[in-house]
Order: structure tokens, then C-alpha cells, then sequence
């Protein structure tokens, strides 16, 4: 964990006063990832919806850290998810979910 927080040194002094909330946090995000990938895998609607809803999640995060001043950051953060969005917005992906 230390190269994450030498990469990003200031976020260390950010996060660490929230750090009993970010263990369950992060588990809580890793089963909703779990979850949507499942559905996703067995193409399943609501694997769908909850894939989208995580994306779009995460997009409008990046489009905060872009209002907090990360342009670079957060403008990649919001492409990704953008074209991410896109693809799965597409009639034939969208489709194939039941």
C-alpha cells in the first residue's frame, strides 16, 4: 500500500480520518462489483441496471474531482465511464440482457 499512497501523497492525509469507515466501504463497493459482474456474466437485467448504476456512480465522482480541480484526473474518470455508459446503452449490448 505505500507506492498507492507515494503516488498519491496527498490523499493519505484525506483519507486517514475516514479510515474506520473506508474498510467496510470498500468491501461494501467490492461485493456491489461482485454482484454486478455476476448479472453481467449471466446476463441477467438487473445485472445490467446495477452495472450502470455503478458507472454512472463512478462518473459522476470523477466529474466532482474535475469541479475539485483534477482536470486530468477526473476528465479520464469521466470519458472512461462515458464510453463505458455508451457501449452499454447500445441497443444489441442492452438487449441481451434478460
Amino acid at each position: 500500500m505505500e507506492l498507492v499512497w507515494k503516488t498519491y501523497p496527498g490523499r493519505r492525509a484525506l483519507l486517514m480520518p475516514y479510515r474506520e469507515w473506508l474498510g467496510p466501504g470498500f468491501l461494501a463497493l467490492a461485493a456491489a462489483m461482485i454482484s454486478a459482474s455476476i448479472g453481467c456474466f449471466r446476463q441477467r437485467k438487473w445485472g445490467w441496471w446495477l452495472a450502470v448504476a455503478i458507472f454512472a456512480t463512478n462518473g459522476l465522482g470523477d466529474a466532482g474531482q474535475i469541479i475539485l480541480g483534477h482536470l486530468l484526473e477526473g476528465g479520464i474518470g469521466v470519458v472512461a465511464a462515458g464510453a463505458i455508459l455508451f457501449y452499454l446503452s447500445r441497443p444489441a449490448v442492452r438487449n441481451a440482457f434478460v
